[in-house]
């Protein structure tokens, strides 16, 4: 057996530890790979005071971080969710310069792109004559036309504007040619795997771009029994989350000792106040506000569904919580949230019409409310599914399955 270990470069722009989000995506991703060998990340300045700190105080020396920046004066890009995804574009390139002169130094076997965690942008990772794995990679979910229906006039703008970047970037030659250099491309979700198609990919494969790690999540106790049933949603509110269609779900359900907790903050938080009160459920419904990780999984706790119509979810850290927690789940079959949750674990409700999936959410409603059993079923098989399925350490496995099928060893 050799002792040569394959060295691994990830390409990870939002790369952070004890962060949510695409950030998390990119610290896990690196940190489990970092477990039997060295490897090399490069990133954004933004994570670099939290990365060093923690880095030196768990005195990791596997992770050798490389900090690419991005000129001051443009610096105020991050402040739009648009000017952002410009500031993106051009911090790959410049950051595949960066990955070129390393790979000179260091000689990799593979360069892994990990975040962001969008197929329409280019990868700095291309083009460095070594094996290319690309993803997972999202962002080919959209948002059914009929289902804008009833969003604010911002929210409508949001999706065309994002229907737009995609369009267009889509026809860039940069981003064509990232895809056809890519020895296997991975998309988060059937919609997002049919647009990397289009784009020229080769070997390509669906897989989660999330996990969690069951030690951190901790120990769940059973909720105390209260006599009434507890649904909730929780994440940013925004208007593609479809919160909106929870509520509206829940008043048409109209079942007895229920309870509806939404947990989050964001532009919608008004205008779901105001739904509730013109919908006759305002008395049903509590909003808790933006709360920290661990008082949100209190909240988890003593919930018994998740309710998680989201329109365009490329992932869905709630959902995989949620289903580690035994609580079985309704979400719209879209996205990430479709790969995740299947007919032993929740209900994912077709995207038809919105009259129908409402209908469909508030009759999943109303047999979960009925049906203690039914709930433990489900809630059990979702969290055998994701301890099975869905933790940072499989997900690790298989992108090393991966690495070693496109450089055979032997390695150790």
């Amino acid at each position: 057996m050799s002792d040569r270990h394959l060295k691994i470069l990830f390409i990870a722009f939002a790369c952070e530890p004890e962060r949510g989000s695409e950030p998390m995506v990119g610290w896990n991703c690196a940190w489990h790979a970092s477990r039997t060998r060295p490897v090399w990340v490069i990133t954004d300045p933004l994570h670099q005071v939290k990365m060093d700190r923690w880095l030196a105080e768990h005195g990791e020396k596997n992770i050798r971080v490389i900090y690419h920046a991005m000129p001051s004066w443009v610096q105020w890009m991050w402040k739009s969710l648009i000017t952002v995804n410009i500031y993106y574009y051009f911090w790959n390139l410049g950051a595949n310069r960066v990955a070129r002169k390393l790979h000179a130094q260091e000689r990799f076997d593979v360069v892994h792109h990990v975040t962001y965690v969008r197929y329409w942008m280019p990868s700095a990772g291309a083009g460095l004559g070594i094996p290319f794995v690309w993803g997972p990679l999202g962002g080919g979910e959209s948002a059914p036309r009929g289902f804008l229906k009833g969003m604010a006039w911002k929210g409508k703008l949001g999706e065309v504007l994002r229907d737009w970047m995609r369009w267009v970037f889509e026809r860039d030659p940069r981003l064509k040619s990232c895809a056809r250099s890519a020895s296997i491309s991975i998309a988060c979700s059937a919609q997002t795997a049919e647009r990397m198609q289009r784009l020229g990919v080769k070997d390509l494969r669906v897989m989660s771009s999330i996990g969690i790690d069951p030690k951190a999540m901790g120990q769940h106790t059973p909720r105390a029994e209260d006599g009434v049933t507890r649904f909730i949603s929780v994440g940013r509110l925004l208007h593609w989350k479809g919160f909106h269609f929870g509520l509206e779900a829940f008043a048409k359900a109209a079942i007895p000792n229920t309870e509806f907790v939404v947990v989050g903050s964001g532009p919608c938080l008004e205008p779901l106040h105001e739904q509730a009160k013109t919908m006759g459920i305002a008395d049903k419904v509590r909003f808790t506000g933006e709360l920290p990780w661990r008082d949100a999984l209190k909240q988890f706790q003593d919930a018994d569904v998740l309710v998680h119509p989201s329109l365009h979810d490329s992932g869905g850290f709630v959902l995989l919580e949620a289903m580690e927690m035994a609580k079985p789940v309704i979400c719209l079959d879209l996205g990430g949230p479709g790969v995740y949750v299947n007919a032993e674990c929740g209900f994912a409700v077709k995207a038809g019409t919105v009259e129908q999936a409402v209908a469909d959410i508030a009759s999943a409603m109303q047999r979960l409310a009925e049906d203690k059993a039914l709930r433990q079923r489900l809630g059990d098989a979702g969290r055998a599914r994701v301890l099975s399925e869905f933790t940072w350490e499989r997900s690790a496995e298989r992108y090393e399955a991966m690495y070693r099928e496109l450089v055979p060893g032997p390695w150790s």
